[in-house]
């Protein structure tokens, strides 16, 4: 595999771009899928959000093009606005010392600014599959000189019913061209798309999740449903994140939490698809300048946003694709930084939480939730947090953010965990101790007090420190689904 671009042979306007955006040495997905991209192959990419691969039909496309040629020749098809000018933001990066020309064209933006664009021999063109479709049928995308087309989280494609359109764009453009396909998964509809479209393809499958997430601690909360952002906001007093994203299923739900979280005095903003687009994209250059601290969106309208150093994820709703809670918790933890990913989690929920552990090859450990005299003991370093994260009247002229979190005061965590006691009363902010009778439904859970520490997993592999004397296995013991579930429910 290639230690470095060099290798790859590529020329040496686009290393000088990779060097400036501090792409030093390929990813193993770079390594392995470059190559033959650059040698006009077809090539199937199986492989998580987050693995490079937009470098991967970034610089092949951009070696085979030729600026000086009429017509867009290379089409990206995305499945969200977001994601689409993410990858026209990264091409124009690695295009810094060429000649070529990059546009976007989705949904909610300008048809005449778009269109604009594209009268100016565009070399690269990305899009929704719903506006490429537009400029096609109105000939103000043409298609005749398309000698590329990439296809990128075809997964998300399907699942969000755009497959019918990304078949009719294929039969709109030449059949002699390269065709670059990316998917986290490729289910039985892909394969006979796959299968259709495309010639002889070199498969490449990146079985572990590429970008390593090395120091995600992911825990949960059992919340009943009518206290869910009572208990929110007593999470963020004890957790005090600099920056948070929490994620609802429902367009609904993020601007009820964000009308909460602002009437709170927090500074906020809602991202999801009925929101303009000029405003959601507002609100995402807010949030990454600081402005805003907590961001609350959907799974779609979040798909394709990257935040350097985001410290904190909250489910507010339990992602019902498992895939989804990946890519949520995937966003903190980052380039070595800590991370932590909290979920809250009604009795309805369970089954679901049983299905992510499963699917991720790990536990996700309950916590108890914080007692009043935990918030009574941390209130001094919660009210500073509070009040260095409030909202401003003119949040432009912030200052810089203060850090009460990193005082020297040592808290106590409140998702640690206590041993199971027979009896007793419930208090608030905890949850119901478990009957001594139902002991065996709760084994996979059991710890020792030294257990108690933080755990660090990552969302590949399952990893226990040296700290816990746990003996649980790496994946979640095969227990009927059923057994287990009830063990949650009734202990």
């Amino acid at each position: 595999m290639s230690s470095s671009f060099k290798d790859l042979k590529l020329s040496e306007p686009i290393l000088k771009a990779l060097e400036e955006i501090d792409f030093t040495e390929p990813t193993e997905i770079q390594a392995k899928a470059i190559p033959h991209a650059l040698e006009g192959k077809d090539v199937i990419v199986t492989s998580k959000t987050g693995s490079g691969k937009t470098a991967v039909f970034g610089v092949s496309v951009l070696e085979q093009t030729d600026p000086s040629h009429p017509g867009p020749q290379c089409l990206i098809l995305v499945p969200t606005r977001e994601l689409a000018i993410q990858v026209d933001n990264d091409l124009k990066k690695m295009a810094k010392y060429l000649k070529h020309t990059t546009t976007a064209v989705y949904g909610q933006h300008s048809m005449s600014a778009e269109v604009s664009a594209l009268e100016k021999n565009v070399t690269i063109v990305t899009g929704t599959p719903g506006r490429v479709i537009d400029h096609i049928e109105h000939g103000t995308l043409r298609t005749e000189n398309i000698k590329f087309l990439v296809l990128d989280e075809v997964d998300r494609m399907m699942d969000m019913g755009f497959i019918g359109q990304v078949r009719q764009i294929i039969r709109a453009i030449p059949k002699e061209r390269t065709t670059l396909l990316f998917s986290a998964t490729i289910p039985e509809e892909i394969e006979r798309l796959c299968r259709q479209y495309m010639k002889d393809p070199v498969s490449i499958e990146i079985k572990s999740e590429t970008r390593t997430v090395e120091t995600i601690e992911q825990v949960y909360y059992r919340v009943e449903r009518n206290e869910k952002r009572t208990q929110l906001e007593r999470i963020l007093l004890m957790e005090r994140p600099e920056t948070c994203m929490i994620f609802c299923n429902t367009k609904a739900a993020v601007d009820q939490i964000q009308r909460f979280l602002t009437g709170k005095g927090y500074a906020s903003k809602a991202l999801h698809g009925d929101i303009p687009q000029h405003k959601r994209m507002k609100n995402i250059q807010q949030f990454k300048r600081g402005t805003y601290h907590i961001l609350v969106a959907t799974d779609v309208a979040a798909r394709g946003i990257h935040v350097e150093d985001l410290s904190l994820v909250i489910n507010y709703d339990v992602p019902q694709d498992k895939d989804s809670y990946i890519h949520r918790v995937g966003r903190t933890g980052r380039a070595g930084h800590e991370g932590k990913a909290i979920s809250l989690v009604t009795k309805d929920d369970l089954f679901t939480l049983y299905e992510i552990e499963e699917h991720i090859g790990t536990l996700i450990y309950e916590a108890e939730l914080p007692t009043d005299e935990e918030l009574a003991e941390e209130k001094e370093l919660a009210d500073a947090w509070k009040k260095a994260h409030a909202l401003k009247s003119e949040p432009e002229k912030q200052a810089p953010k203060s850090s009460p979190r990193k005082s020297k005061k040592k808290r106590k965590k409140p998702y640690q965990r206590k041993p199971y006691q027979k009896g007793g009363t419930q208090k608030q902010g905890q949850r119901q101790k478990p009957k001594t009778d139902k002991k065996e439904a709760y084994d996979r859970r059991k710890t020792t007090p030294a257990a108690r520490q933080k755990q660090q997993v990552t969302v590949s592999k399952p990893q226990r420190t040296d700290k816990q004397k746990v003996q649980a296995p790496a994946a979640p013991e095969k227990k009927p689904l059923l057994k287990r579930l009830l063990g949650r429910i009734f202990g």
